[in-house]
């Protein structure tokens, strides 16, 4: 059994029409928007799409688009132009030890004692709950 194949091209022309329509999505005259940057992101996200479709083309008809036909960089990473301190050698000061002083145990912590002094309890026979001391 011959499993068909999809004809990528056709589809990706399909695709692109509907695809367009986003170009045409944010109203114009608006003073905060910046429609230079509005364009470019549709763009890119134009682009992506034809990426997309160039991979999925299992005959290699749809070209790689021009923007991913050359490394650029790691996504969103902008380049630190002043990493000149990142190569200095590490410098750290020592500081003084703090000073500890010995805990001092009181009764209950007392192990010299016998367990019997430190129950001091005796059961009170009126109520279930209840001891003296």
């Amino acid at each position: 059994m011959d499993i068909p194949q999809v004809d990528m091209l056709a589809v990706s022309k399909n695709s692109r029409v509907q695809r367009n329509l986003i170009l045409g999505y944010v109203i114009p005259g608006l003073k905060i928007v910046d429609y230079g940057d509005v364009n470019r992101i549709d763009q890119y996200y134009l682009d992506c799409q034809k990426h997309r479709d160039y991979y999925r083309d299992p005959y290699g008809k749809i070209p790689k688009p021009e923007r991913f036909r050359q490394y650029q960089g790691k996504c969103g990473v902008k380049v630190d132009k002043s990493f000149g301190d990142l190569l200095l050698p590490p410098s750290w000061q020592v500081e003084r030890r703090p000073v500890v002083y010995p805990a001092e145990y009181g009764h209950p912590m007392d192990s010299r004692k016998s367990y019997r002094t430190l129950l001091m309890g005796t059961y009170n026979p009126i109520s279930h709950t209840g001891f003296k001391r």
